[in-house]
C-alpha cells in the first residue's frame, strides 16, 4: 500500500510537470522610461503575469518623468542632462478630469481642475502604488543601446538586446527581450531654430526647457518666440514681473484678453544686438529671449538595426504613430502631439499589448506604410493629431477589439478647448465637472 501511494504521488507530480512544460514560455517585455507613458505601458503588460515577464528601466531615482520639478537646468547628480522641462509655478492647461487615465480617476489633493505639477506627480506616484508597479521598475538604470536581433520566423521571433548601466555603481548589463515599449519622453530635447545674428544678442537666451520662474525677468523686456501652449503660458507668467513681453509668432493673432504688458508681434527673422527684426519689417528691442519652439524626438540608444529614422521630427516608419513597421514588436508609446496625453497613452499601450497577445493581426506592410504618408502636411507636423486624436483613439480600440474610452473625453475637450481659446488669461480659474451620466460642464466660468 505504501509503495502504491508513492507511485500515485510520483505520477501526480509527473503529470503536473508535463503540464507546466507544455505551457508556452513567457514573453519578456522591456519598457524604457517610468514617466506617464512608461507607467501606462507597464500597467497593461502587468495585467498578464502568466504571459509576460516585465521590466521597466528608468534612469532617474523616481517615477513620474517630466512631472518632477527641479531648480536645476544643467545636469543631474550623475552628470546627465536634466530631463524635466517643468517650471516652478506651472498649472496644467487641461483639467484633471480629462488628464486622468480611464482606469484610474483618483486625482487627489486639489479640487480645482487645472492643478499644480506637484498634484500630477502625486497622481502618477499613486497610480504606481495602486497597480503595484514598483516591483518591475529598475531605477538609476540608463539604457545605453538597443540591438535588434532578427529571428528565423515572423516578427514574433525578433528579440532585442537592451544594454543598460546602473548609474550608482556603473555596472553594465544586457537584457534580452521579445518586445520593447519605448516611453523615454519627448519634452527634453529643445528645438532651437537658427536666427541670423542670434549670437550677437547680449542678453539672456534660453529655451522653455530651462525656464523655471518669472522672477528671473523682473523689470526686463522679454521676447518670447512661439505662441503654442508653453509660449502663451510662459508669456502670461513672465508678464507678472517683467516690464514688457513681446509674444512673437506667425500664427493667427490671439483674440482673447492678454495682460496689458504683453504685445503680440510677428516672428523674429534677424537679430543685431538687442534689436530684433520681425517678419513684417518692424523692429523691437529686448533684454532677454525665450525660445518656446518645441522639442525634437531623439532615441540615442537605437542603432540602425531598429529600422527607425527621425526625419525632420517624423519618427519613421510607424504604423498608427506607434508600431515599428520593420519590427512590430517595438512600440513608441506617447508620440502624438496636441493631444490629451494620459488617455491616449492608455489606448496605445492597451492596443500594443493586445497585439503581443495575438488578439488581432496587423494589416500588410504595404497598408501600414500608407499610414505613414503625410498627405500634404509638413514632415515636422507628422505626429500632430489635435482634433483627430479622438477618431485615432477609437480606431485603435476597434482594431484591437476593446472598449473605446468614454465619450466625455472628446466632449469635454471640445468644450474646454473652445473656452480656453476665448479666455486665455482666466480659463484656469474655472473648472470642468463630469456628472454621473458622463456629461461634462464648465463651472465658475469667467
Amino acid at each position: 500500500m505504501f509503495r502504491y501511494g508513492l507511485i500515485v504521488l510520483f505520477l501526480h507530480y509527473a503529470v503536473l510537470g508535463s503540464e507546466a512544460s507544455a505551457l508556452p514560455p513567457k514573453k519578456k517585455v522591456c519598457v524604457i522610461g517610468a514617466g506617464a507613458t512608461g507607467l501606462a505601458s507597464a500597467k497593461h503588460v502587468a495585467e498578464y503575469p502568466d504571459e509576460f515577464d516585465l521590466v521597466v528601466f528608468e534612469k532617474n531615482s523616481y517615477v513620474g518623468g517630466l512631472w518632477n520639478y527641479t531648480d536645476s537646468v544643467d545636469v543631474d547628480e550623475h552628470g546627465l542632462p536634466i530631463h524635466t522641462s517643468m517650471y516652478k509655478y506651472l498649472r496644467t492647461n487641461l483639467p484633471k478630469e480629462l488628464m486622468a487615465f480611464p482606469d484610474y480617476r483618483d486625482f487627489l489633493g486639489e479640487e480645482r481642475s487645472c492643478v499644480k505639477h506637484e498634484t500630477v506627480l502625486a497622481y502618477l506616484q499613486n497610480f504606481t502604488d495602486h497597480f503595484n508597479l514598483h516591483q518591475y521598475i529598475q531605477l538609476h538604470t540608463l539604457v545605453e543601446k538597443v540591438e535588434t536581433v532578427i529571428g528565423g520566423g515572423d516578427w514574433h521571433s525578433t528579440t532585442y538586446k537592451v544594454h543598460t548601466r546602473n548609474l550608482d555603481d556603473d555596472t553594465k548589463s544586457v537584457t534580452v527581450c521579445n518586445a520593447l515599449m519605448i516611453g523615454n519622453g519627448h519634452y527634453f530635447n529643445p528645438r532651437i531654430p537658427s536666427i541670423p545674428g542670434m549670437d550677437t544678442f547680449p542678453g539672456r537666451v534660453l529655451h522653455s526647457h530651462t525656464y523655471r520662474k518669472p522672477e528671473d525677468f523682473a523689470g526686463q523686456t522679454v521676447a518670447v518666440l512661439g505662441a503654442s501652449a508653453s509660449g502663451t503660458d510662459i508669456s502670461i507668467e513672465v508678464a507678472e514681473t517683467a516690464q514688457k513681453v513681446y509674444l512673437s509668432h506667425n500664427k493667427d493673432r490671439i483674440k482673447s484678453e492678454l495682460p496689458a504688458n504683453v504685445e503680440q508681434v510677428s516672428g523674429v527673422v534677424a537679430v543685431d544686438g538687442n534689436t530684433l527684426t520681425l517678419k513684417d519689417g518692424m523692429t523691437i528691442t529686448a533684454d532677454a529671449f525665450i525660445f518656446c519652439t518645441g522639442f525634437t524626438f531623439t532615441y540615442p540608444f537605437l542603432d540602425e538595426s531598429s529600422g527607425i529614422k527621425v526625419i525632420d521630427n517624423q519618427v519613421y516608419p510607424l504604423y498608427k504613430h506607434l508600431v515599428n513597421i520593420e519590427h512590430p514588436s517595438m512600440a513608441f508609446v506617447g508620440l502624438p502631439l496636441l493631444v490629451v496625453h494620459f488617455p491616449l497613452f492608455h489606448v496605445q499601450a492597451k492596443y500594443f499589448v493586445a497585439l503581443l497577445r495575438d488578439e488581432f493581426k496587423l494589416p500588410s506592410k504595404e497598408i501600414m506604410m500608407k499610414d505613414t504618408e503625410l498627405n500634404g502636411r509638413r514632415q515636422r507636423y507628422a505626429h500632430f493629431l489635435g482634433d483627430a486624436q479622438w477618431d485615432y483613439n477609437d480606431a485603435l480600440a476597434k482594431e484591437a477589439g476593446f472598449e473605446p474610452i468614454p465619450s466625455y473625453y472628446r466632449e469635454g475637450y471640445a468644450m474646454w478647448h473652445a473656452y480656453r481659446t476665448a479666455k486665455v488669461l482666466h480659463y484656469k480659474e474655472s473648472d470642468l465637472r463630469i456628472d454621473e451620466n458622463g456629461k461634462p460642464t464648465i463651472v465658475n466660468p469667467k
